[in-house]
């Protein structure tokens, strides 16, 4: 590691790829840490989901991890929520995104745009799934 960045050889990703290859379950893996004594200690879902995401991106060829700085412009906050920076103009303007001017540019908490990440898939999965319960109640083949 040099200057917080790893450096990553080929036969890393090959092992990548190789571990890939061989796991049962096409959705992510459940990831735990093993003590040389063998006390294993489990690791969330979310950090699993990160760790298989990295492991992917390994195997593939080039590949980088990047921490979010604290704030962001509204161009990287819109890719990150996944909408136009004009939509997420228009979440600031009504409240639902707090931002703060740092002379003609608006800037974004990173905790902020990604609470608001999490907020908008959890409504598209609460939306999907009543839905799907419309589905089953009333079915499109019948």
């Amino acid at each position: 590691m040099t200057n917080g960045t790893v450096l990553v050889e080929e036969r890393l990703r090959e092992q990548a790829a190789d571990l890939l290859r061989h796991a049962d379950d096409p959705g992510p893996p459940h990831f735990a840490l093993t003590a040389d004594d063998g006390s294993a200690t489990a690791v969330s879902a979310e950090l699993s989901s990160f760790l298989f995401q990295v492991l992917r991106g390994l195997g593939r060829d080039h590949f980088a991890v990047a921490a979010l700085p604290e704030e962001l412009t509204t161009t990287v906050a819109a890719e990150l929520v996944g909408v136009s920076r004009p939509t997420l103009m228009k979440l600031v303007r009504s409240g639902e995104l707090p931002s703060r001017q740092v002379g003609t540019h608006t800037r974004l908490r990173t905790g902020d745009v990604l609470a608001l990440r999490r907020r908008r898939a959890h409504e598209r999965r609460a939306a999907l799934e009543a839905l799907r319960e419309l589905d089953d109640e009333f079915g499109a083949d019948r």
